[in-house]
């Protein structure tokens, strides 16, 4: 089964702050395009120019962009909303 540019395969929307596993990968979703949904730190303007997609911050290789999820993505915990909730 896809994902889409905004989706886990799961169905679950991709959301900044998400901890996820790619491909033995552990790392945080810095922001999804599209949805406007961006980490503290990270400015949508200026990463407009990439279109659509996400990025990942992976513990293991830095800055990972992927214009749509595959079946190695995968949700290990949801962010956290602001406030804590």
């Amino acid at each position: 089964m896809q994902g889409t540019d905004t989706r886990y395969c799961s169905g679950d929307d991709i959301r900044a702050g998400d901890r996820v596993r790619c491909a033995g990968w552990t790392g945080r979703v810095a922001f999804v395009l599209g949805t406007g949904s961006f980490a503290a730190g990270y400015i949508p303007a200026d990463w407009a120019y990439l279109g659509r997609g996400f990025m990942v911050e992976y513990d293991q290789a830095g800055l990972v962009f992927a214009e749509e999820a595959d079946e190695d993505l995968e949700l290990v915990a949801r962010a956290v909303p602001a406030g804590g909730v």
